[in-house]
């Protein structure tokens, strides 16, 4: 019987008590809305692109030098006859050999050091992009830019005339873009789209839409263009070859100082 009286004590007064427990029809919101600020902070922890955005960027900086003329460069030239690991330098201009090798040990090396650095930033933050793709895209995209310009020589000089004339509309943009020492361009922008697209990173995927598309304008202008004698200055090539790189720059400055000023925001 007492058992019974404070059974039903018991239960009055949990009835009582106000209810303090969420709204039902509001917690499958919170919870929702907290799981995609984690999947937001988790991906801003986890983004460091900045890092290739910069280095690839000084690389074609560095490389400035290599692209001045030592006279003014006439509007037609010969081209060189350079060794074929030095086709990312291409065979127009006076120091294409030079440039060649510079763009395959900067190439290779700018793609093992962004490896090496998203390891360590995943180490060092928890969480890690992983940048096999974006390895294999440049690795692969430096081999076939060694390849690309005796494949494109031989398609619009020495094939049948018909083959020639029918695949010329890709061809010889192509091998102006070889012959300008661009194609290690074309190399980083496609390492940049692959690393957007790993990186599920808007702001990546604007500079390197932006990036490729300088790259594409530049050399459309000087496809196009019917140069005359003194049209040309020494620095010419150097201006098309930095323009892009401006971008990357930029790019990976404002990249750099978000994420330093990322964790002030969440303090």
């Amino acid at each position: 019987m007492q058992l019974a009286d404070c059974r039903l004590s018991l239960e009055d007064t949990v009835s009582d008590q106000p209810n303090s427990a969420p709204h039902s029809e509001d917690a499958p919101g919170e919870l929702l809305a907290s799981v995609v600020a984690l999947r937001r902070r988790t991906r801003a922890a986890r983004h460091a692109y900045w890092f290739p955005l910069l280095l690839f960027g000084l690389l074609m900086a560095m490389a400035a030098p290599l692209y001045v003329e030592s006279v003014e460069p006439p509007a037609l030239r010969g081209t060189n006859d350079n060794p074929a690991l030095t086709g990312l330098g291409g065979d127009f201009l006076e120091r294409s050999a030079a440039l060649g090798w510079y763009w395959l040990v900067a190439l290779i090396g700018g793609y093992l050091l962004s490896l090496w650095w998203y390891r360590w930033h995943g180490e060092r933050v928890g969480v890690q992009t992983r940048p096999r793709a974006y390895l294999i895209a440049g690795i692969v995209g430096t081999l076939v830019g060694l390849v690309l310009p005796i494949v494109l020589r031989f398609m619009l000089l020495n094939t049948a005339t018909a083959v020639s004339k029918a695949t010329s509309w890709v061809t010889a943009p192509l091998l102006g873009i070889s012959n300008r020492g661009m194609l290690a361009h074309l190399v980083i922008a496609v390492g940049l789209v692959v690393l957007a697209r790993l990186e599920r990173s808007r702001g990546l995927t604007a500079v390197a839409v932006g990036y490729a598309a300088a790259v594409l304008l530049v050399n459309i202008y000087f496809h196009t263009t019917d140069f005359q004698p003194g049209d040309l200055n020494r620095v010419s090539f150097m201006l098309a070859a930095l323009l892009p790189a401006l971008i990357l720059l930029i790019g990976g400055t404002v990249a750099l100082l978000a994420t330093l000023k990322a964790p002030k925001r969440s303090t």
